[in-house]
């Protein structure tokens, strides 16, 4: 008499793969976004390097941006550091395939994931790893953003000097315009592990989260959860923002944090 499963048998081997793939499944997927993550944050690191040995090459000077015009993004960095990489995609996160942005580093207009630290609050007042934002030096109508000297960064092992970002198509790490993969809490990326690399040279991940500002009437926005890593948007916590920031005044750029961390809401 021949042997063979019998129906039952089969549907419990069936039922219990089936189950076993509900579990793994997941375990896989969470695997993956980790490998992701340390690649993302190896990225940030071999970034970060290039822009202190840019500015190694210019005594000790940011990059000087200009957006805008005519350049689209070749007055940015991205443009300007790749004979210091030499190696396009450490400006990609693995996670973002947003298109749509300019063609200049990619032929399909993938938009790159990092950004240099342009300050808290607004990108535009000069807090951050360059001073505000003044008329472009050849009258094209570009904005331009002077970097700092590094001397100028008060606590450099606390200071953000670029990370992950949500920008598009000027790539900014502000809490402004951060809005370029969506406006809800599902546009933050890595659960809100957001690799950041520092003044000092080291790189490590900071807890994001989507939150909104109605001080000022901004929706939304993506900002470190902790107080003191808010802070790590300033060059120097004594010091006052360049330009009117538009909500608190000429104080501190650290007191500025409190108030943002004050007043925010999650969502």
């Amino acid at each position: 008499m021949k042997k063979a499963f019998t129906l039952i048998e089969l549907l419990v081997v069936i039922a219990i793969i089936a189950i076993l793939a509900a579990i793994l499944f997941p375990v896989f997927a969470q695997a993956k976004l980790a490998a992701k993550k340390t690649l993302c944050v190896s990225n940030a690191k071999e970034l970060n390097l290039a822009f202190i040995m840019y500015a190694g090459d210019y005594d000790d000077t940011m990059v000087t941006q200009e957006n805008g015009g005519i350049h689209q993004d070749v007055r940015e960095f991205q443009v300007l550091l790749q004979p210091y990489i030499k190696n396009r995609d450490i400006m990609f996160d693995p996670t973002r395939m947003l298109t749509g942005c300019s063609t200049n580093v990619d032929a399909t207009g993938r938009c790159i994931g990092f950004a240099p630290n342009f300050g808290i609050y607004s990108y535009r007042i000069g807090t951050g790893m360059f001073h505000s934002v003044r008329s472009d030096s050849d009258g094209t109508g570009d904005g331009e953003w002077p970097g700092v000297n590094f001397g100028e960064v008060a606590a450099p092992a606390q200071t953000i000097l670029v990370g992950l970002t949500n920008d598009t198509n000027m790539y900014t790490l502000s809490f402004y315009y951060q809005t370029g993969d969506g406006t809800t809490p599902a546009a933050v990326r890595y659960g809100g592990q957001y690799p950041m690399g520092y003044v000092d040279g080291h790189a490590k991940t900071i807890k994001m989260a989507a939150y909104s500002f109605y001080h000022d009437g901004d929706s939304f926005d993506i900002m470190p959860m902790n107080g003191n890593d808010v802070k790590s948007y300033c060059r120097d916590i004594n010091a006052a923002p360049e330009l009117s920031d538009g909500f608190s005044g000429a104080v501190p750029c650290g007191q500025i944090a409190d108030l943002l961390v004050q007043y925010r809401v999650p969502l």
